[in-house]
């Protein structure tokens, strides 16, 4: 098997050069744990695509234990010391909400099919895709109105959530750009809307968390995406608040 070196004196295996039976697999993880404790490591990290999922047997007897998983692949890991630090487990989905006002002062809102009241229209982030256009891709999905992201206006952290995890909800500004409703999902949402933000903030078949919600973001300025997203830093997306006008 081949692999490489990870930040914590450990090594991953290369998921491409795995047997695929269980026959040459377990000499195989044998020989690499033997040189894992001579060479002092303090890790080894197995990641097997569910077509491999019969050598997780195999892994565990040998001391591997689970640390994360997607829909097609589970990733296990191996301590060298039971004191072997390993980075965490991924511990919080992500959402957004899309809180768009039009010139007229009216709210944008969805219920979902199942539901009671009028929410935010939002989802979840999908893995790999930034906040900005995850809300604007949501809000489209489920409301047919095209928008343009201005900031991100509120957090909301939840937990324990689904699975036992936590969730955090990133609430985020939008200007629409269309005012036409059209609901690409209608599996999802039942009706979206256009609302005076009165009429929704009193209306008490909405929950009291989001009209609360609503109340309290809907002339906040919040923070605004930096210069600092750029080429020089592919991998982040930043927002930064903007300086006093004082």
């Amino acid at each position: 098997m081949q692999y490489r070196q990870d930040a914590f004196n450990g090594l991953i295996i290369d998921a491409a050069s795995l047997p695929t039976d269980r026959e040459a697999f377990a000499p195989a993880l044998a020989e690499l744990l033997t040189s894992a404790r001579r060479e002092g490591r303090n890790l080894i990290w197995l990641t097997l695509p569910l077509a491999l999922g019969d050598l997780v047997g195999i892994a565990t007897a040998a001391g591997f234990v689970f640390h994360n998983c997607l829909e097609q692949e589970l990733t296990l890991v191996w301590r060298g010391t039971p004191t072997a630090f390993a980075p965490f487990v991924p511990t919080h989905s992500l959402g957004v909400g899309g809180l768009v006002l039009n010139d007229r002062g009216e709210l944008l809102a969805i219920r979902e099919r199942g539901s009671q009241g009028y929410k935010l229209p939002g989802g979840h982030v999908e893995l790999g895709e930034d906040l900005a256009p995850a809300v604007v891709r949501e809000v489209w999905e489920e409301t047919g109105i095209r928008s343009a992201f201005r900031s991100v206006v509120g957090l909301v952290t939840t937990h324990p959530y689904r699975f036992g995890k936590s969730n955090l909800y990133v609430v985020c500004r939008l200007d629409p750009l269309s005012a036409e409703i059209a609901i690409q999902d209608p599996e999802e949402i039942e009706d979206a809307r256009w609302l005076a933000l009165p009429e929704y903030l009193a209306d008490p078949g909405n929950s009291a968390f989001n009209r609360e919600l609503v109340r309290s973001l809907a002339q906040a300025e919040g923070l605004q995406t930096s210069a600092l997203n750029s080429e020089r830093y592919p991998k982040a997306e930043v927002f930064l608040a903007q300086p006093s006008k004082d």
